[in-house]
């Protein structure tokens, strides 16, 4: 799962670096609008990638993978129709609301086409991303994490060919980043259907009255509706964050776009281990084993801490070369080194917030990420930019860095409760 993590912002560091070696940074800022654009829209519905990993754990580790109502098979079938069912409604609606979108974000006059281009071409490709977060979703949580890894490298391997081709080659710049990354989500989806086709060896189609049926759905409604709402509020940070660095200058919105990809980073490869808290916390759920529930919690922790601590030493150490490795642009890069700090502290930073991420995720408790989220972004994010606004860019990253402790702690104040019910 680290793995599979570490494949996913290699793609953005790809995409950073080739568009960071271009003559003008209007494509690296304009990229760097309509991706964020695209990952709240996407992910958003990330909650079809958690819940059917909390679903699938909960259930196999009640035995439901081996009993004859095949219960980790359907909830494949009824995530897999969801996510197609919500990525054709974002297809087609989503493109007449882009220009306010874009507006929204503070694009300069000198981007905001480009931005508006990006994410239109993306938009082709929301089923296809929606219904993988689905598959990768079971498969983590029946442990297939090869498989999950094959899906992933396979989507992203394709995105860095083909950009190398539309950017370099073609010189297409921001669409050519796009259209690769669209081709590579439905070559993604081709190979995880053959998963499910493979590992879902009971299927009967008789059976489909039953995947429709809403008490079916409910469980997975009643998880998904808290996640859908945290999640939306965890990429409006996200996307407040980028519309306030584009606010300032397009070099700040470029620089800022450099390091959250490093960010990014160290923090999928500690989602390797937020991911096993999920199965490994949602087996203990289902089967009722407190122990092997704590077991878990504190091995993932350990590691997550170290990783943290890695990430953050090399980051100090080696900051500078890395950032210059992804653009020559004296101007970004002088910018980028000046806020190198806060990618220092991010790492540890947010460490306890991947981790009980997970853990909540696995035991299904999704009221808690929710209504911590909240207290996160209003009680401590705006508050803290808004304070801090002198600072610029400075009390802009402060405001992060608050941001992301504040979930942490947050859901580490509520853990004790969780595990009493375990």
């Amino acid at each position: 799962m680290i793995l599979s993590g570490i494949s996913i912002p290699m793609l953005g560091l790809v995409d950073t670096a080739l568009l960071g070696h271009l003559d003008n940074a209007r494509y690296l800022a304009a990229v760097a609008i309509g991706a964020h654009v695209i990952a709240i829209l996407y992910w958003s519905f990330g909650f079809l990638r958690m819940s059917t990993t909390s679903l699938v754990s909960q259930s196999v580790g009640r035995g439901g993978q081996a009993s004859k109502g095949f219960e980790t098979d359907s909830i494949i079938y009824r995530t897999i129709l969801m996510a197609a069912m919500l990525g054709i409604g974002l297809a087609v609606v989503v493109p007449w609301l882009i220009d306010p979108i874009v507006l929204l974000m503070n694009a300069s006059n000198n981007i905001d086409d480009l931005a508006a281009e990006y994410i239109r071409i993306r938009l082709y490709s929301a089923p296809a991303a929606l219904m993988t977060f689905a598959i990768a979703g079971w498969l983590i949580g029946l442990k297939k994490t090869k498989a999950a890894l094959a899906l992933v490298l396979l989507s992203n391997i394709t995105n860095i060919i083909l950009d190398a081709v539309f950017i370099v080659i073609m010189d297409m710049n921001s669409a050519g980043a796009a259209i690769a990354s669209v081709i590579a989500e439905y070559a993604g989806l081709l190979l995880g259907l053959a998963f499910v086709a493979q590992y879902t060896k009971r299927v009967n189609f008789k059976n489909w009255r039953h995947w429709l049926s809403f008490n079916a759905y409910q469980q997975i409604l009643g998880m998904n509706a808290h996640l859908f709402f945290r999640t939306l509020l965890l990429f409006f940070t996200f996307n407040f964050f980028t519309a306030q660095g584009a606010s300032i200058s397009d070099n700040v919105l470029a620089a800022n776009a450099i390091l959250l990809q490093l960010v990014f980073f160290s923090a999928y490869v500690m989602d390797g281990f937020s991911y096993a808290a999920e199965v490994l916390c949602g087996e203990a759920t289902g089967s009722k084993q407190h122990a092997n529930f704590q077991r878990s919690v504190k091995t993932c922790a350990l590691w997550i801490a170290a990783t943290a601590l890695l990430f953050s030493a090399s980051y100090l150490l080696m900051g500078e070369a890395i950032v210059s490795l992804l653009s020559d642009m004296p101007a970004i890069l002088q910018l980028a080194e000046e806020y190198m700090i806060w990618l220092v502290l991010m790492p540890l930073a947010g460490m306890l917030a991947y981790l009980l991420d997970g853990v909540f995720v696995g035991a299904g408790n999704t009221r808690q990420m929710h209504t911590t989220m909240w207290f996160s972004v209003v009680i401590v994010f705006l508050p803290v930019w808004w304070l801090t606004q002198s600072w610029q860019n400075h009390g802009l990253w402060f405001a992060f860095i608050c941001f992301t402790l504040a979930r942490g702690f947050s859901l580490a104040a509520a853990y004790p409760a969780l595990q009493r019910k375990i």
